[in-house]
């Protein structure tokens, strides 16, 4: 009988141990460590993308992050940080907001600002997907091209 009870214990209850924790395991790995929530939208004028002010925060890092990217008109927005912008501190915090410009049909301007001003992590002047698209950059009442 306790040759049963033994041999029930290493062939059913360790496999099912050892796949509950390799399972466990894996689900810690693949959960993300940050996430983005939507503060802001702005359409372009011609309609065909979108400035898009979010806040990330991070699981490895305290506090917010405020990002912008610009997304085609129904892109979706990247579990990432902003493909333009991004500083410490929440968006709502700072109060950034966006404005697009056009210059012409073929050139756009976004033009970002912020009450407050957080520590700047990027602030890129062109937008990498299209250099015909480029930023300017108010932040806390100092202005420039790249976010100075």
């Amino acid at each position: 009988m306790q040759k049963v009870v033994r041999d029930i214990g290493l062939f059913v209850v360790a496999p099912v141990v050892i796949l509950g924790g390799l399972t466990a395991w894996m689900f810690a790995a693949t959960t993300p460590s940050c996430s983005n929530g939507i503060t802001g939208q702005l359409p372009s004028p011609d309609g065909r993308l979108q400035a898009v002010v979010f806040v990330r925060s991070c699981n490895t890092a305290p506090g917010f992050s405020s990002n912008i990217s610009i997304l085609v008109k129904d892109g979706i927005l990247a579990d990432g940080p902003g493909n333009l912008f991004a500083s410490e501190g929440h968006p709502e915090q700072l109060g950034i907001s966006v404005q697009w410009q056009s210059s012409d049909k073929d050139h756009l301007q976004l033009h970002v600002s912020s009450k407050q001003r957080g520590a700047v992590l990027h602030a890129d002047p062109v937008w990498s997907a299209d250099p015909k698209i480029t930023a300017t950059y108010q932040l806390g009442g100092v202005s420039g091209d790249a976010g100075q």
